[in-house]
């Protein structure tokens, strides 16, 4: 009986001690509906609660089919808020640790975004050029097409590209 009792009480403790899932989802959708009520780019401080929350839970339920959600939500914010380097860096995780992820095509196409507005524009063209390959029948792929040999040129000089045509129509 006592070993019962010890046992029990063992597991209470441990459940009681161990991470709470649905706490964390509710403080998750508490801070997003906080954030969501404000412009992202007004309220950094915010901003970076979230990813913190999201990161938070990601490394406590890794195999969890909500982590690469939140992943992905973090770095739409981090692209938000103009930490690309940081987007980036959390895109490669999802692509890596979540190849099942049904949003893949989303980020190989976010990193491209990235690294365009981090005005990295090899690193964008090398991305967006993968997001082509991989995903040829994508709904972004042909556009994204046409649009890599425009990285990184004035509005002066894409327009000069494609009225000479050295842009695929």
């Amino acid at each position: 009986m006592k070993k019962i009792l010890s046992i029990v009480l063992g597991l209470m403790l441990l459940t009681a001690c161990g991470p709470n899932r649905e706490k964390e989802l509710e403080n998750i959708e508490q801070h997003e509906k906080e954030l969501s009520e404000f412009n992202i780019t007004a309220d950094v401080d915010k901003a970076h609660n979230l990813i913190d929350l999201y990161r938070h839970y990601v490394e406590t339920f890794p195999d969890d089919s909500l982590s690469p959600i939140f992943m992905f939500r973090a770095a739409e914010i981090s692209i938000n808020i103009g930490e690309q380097e940081y987007a980036v860096a959390v895109l490669d995780s999802i692509i890596d640790l979540y190849p099942g992820f049904e949003e893949l095509p989303a980020c190989q196409f976010m990193k491209g975004q990235a690294y365009e507005s981090n005005q990295q524009y090899d690193l964008a063209r090398e991305a967006y050029t993968e997001f082509v390959e991989k995903y040829p029948d994508h709904y972004l792929a042909a556009d994204t097409r046409k649009m890599i040999p425009l990285i990184g040129l004035t509005p002066e000089e894409q327009l000069e590209a494609i009225l000479n045509g050295k842009v695929e129509q």
